[in-house]
């Protein structure tokens, strides 16, 4: 690249969801994707803690806002709809006023929203600066046959305006939402939309630590683990592996369920542990850097990812580079990765109840595991992106605008 570019990126979200080096790795990639390609990255985000980072790159720049206070309000039944409306149009002008200060010390090439709340900010951003502007999603949450019900335009109204606001770019995750038709049946222009899957870090996850080693270091003894990776968000339903267990620990007592993640269900599926009589055989190890997650991967007999919505996260996707057992649900388009008793284990809804002795199966059979782990692998290195090639890609379409 001969001079060197700038992009305001915006987003709701910060760029570790929980601490840093903690949480889903997308936002991060892509910033430090611009970042280490020479691109300044200025980045604004309505997330200001006491744990944020803002010193992560000599190319990045982070500007924080935040409004804790309204957040709260958010969360409560009665006055959360009209709270995040007030909290989407503060977001709008706060985040405007920031984007201007930058802008008045600095030429932007490129306005970049990260997910529906930037949109409406980035545009007007865009047509004032008379600059590119970029949309990126991480998937979806509108279901396609949802969107046939009366009022889900009102229920979703933040994710209707994200989605429908042109862009000279659209970027949506692959992530087995649909969102590509999602994308279809709103109207957006198909030729302006590039569909990819998140990237995935091949080398951390293909060349696993020691097993014993790990072991050591996590204190765990002859137990066989099951583990889950992921926010504890309700869509999530972690408490589907919880209930699996006590069926599970009548055959195999040493049974371990390891839970990597945080979030606001934690204490209800900590109540549900100890409900089921299972807490010494369930670890709720919290919050955990990215890095650190192929230790837990190491000492996996079987993943679990039995998400409500779609299951293909990155968790997932390291899962099968790692060369795991995964146990599945079939929704969204899970199926187009998981192939069932091929690459792992792919359950319909209907067959949750069987779950349990779906995982006695596998803890019973070395060889099944080992050969459902070793075919998630190959699908995955024949299949998945590297950050790096994801990134690339991405940038290559965003220059192209430029030209």
């Amino acid at each position: 690249m001969g001079e060197q570019r700038c992009i305001l990126i915006i987003s709701a979200l910060d760029f570790w969801s929980m601490g840093k080096g903690k949480g889903a790795p997308s936002l991060w990639q892509t910033l430090k994707g611009y970042a280490d390609r020479g691109w300044h990255v200025y980045f604004i985000t309505s997330n200001k803690g006491l744990d944020s980072v803002d010193e992560v790159h000599p190319n990045i720049r982070v500007t924080r806002f935040d409004t804790k206070w309204l957040k709260k309000l958010m969360r409560i039944k009665k006055v959360g709809f009209f709270a995040r409306l007030f909290w989407w149009i503060w977001f709008q002008i706060v985040a405007f006023v920031k984007a201007q200060q930058i802008r008045a010390n600095t030429s932007i090439d490129v306005v970049y929203a990260y997910e529906v709340s930037a949109v409406p900010v980035a545009k007007v951003l865009s047509r004032l600066w008379r600059v590119p502007m970029v949309s990126r999603f991480q998937g979806t949450i509108l279901k396609v046959d949802l969107m046939n019900r009366r009022f889900w335009k009102i229920r979703a109204w933040e994710h209707l305006v994200g989605l429908k606001i042109p862009a000279d770019l659209v970027i949506m995750a692959n992530d087995g939402t649909q969102g590509d038709r999602v994308l279809q049946q709103l109207g957006v222009n198909m030729h302006k939309v590039k569909f990819w899957m998140n990237g995935v870090d091949r080398e951390i996850f293909m060349n696993l630590p020691s097993t014993q080693e790990i072991r050591k270091t996590l204190n765990l003894g002859v137990e066989r683990i099951l583990l889950t990776v992921s926010r504890l968000d309700t869509w999530k339903r972690v408490d589907r592996s919880i209930q699996a267990l006590p069926e599970v620990l009548k055959s195999f007592p040493d049974t371990l369920l390891i839970i990597v993640g945080e979030g606001h269900e934690r204490e209800k599926l900590e109540r549900l542990v100890c409900k089921l009589g299972v807490k010494n055989n369930v670890r709720f190890e919290g919050a955990v850097s990215h890095n650190e997650i192929p230790k837990y991967l190491a000492v996996a007999d079987i993943f679990l990812s039995l998400y409500d919505w779609s299951n293909v996260g990155n968790p997932l996707l390291e899962a099968m580079m790692a060369g795991k057992c995964i146990i599945t649900l079939n929704n969204g388009d899970t199926a187009q990765f998981v192939k069932d008793e091929y690459n792992g284990i792919l359950l319909e809804y209907d067959e949750l109840p069987t779950l349990p002795n779906v995982i006695k199966r596998l803890l019973a059979d070395d060889n099944l595991r080992n050969q459902l782990g070793a075919n998630a692998r190959k699908f995955a290195e024949e299949n998945f992106w590297s950050w790096k090639e994801r990134m690339e890609a991405e940038i290559q379409a965003v220059e192209a605008l430029l030209r």
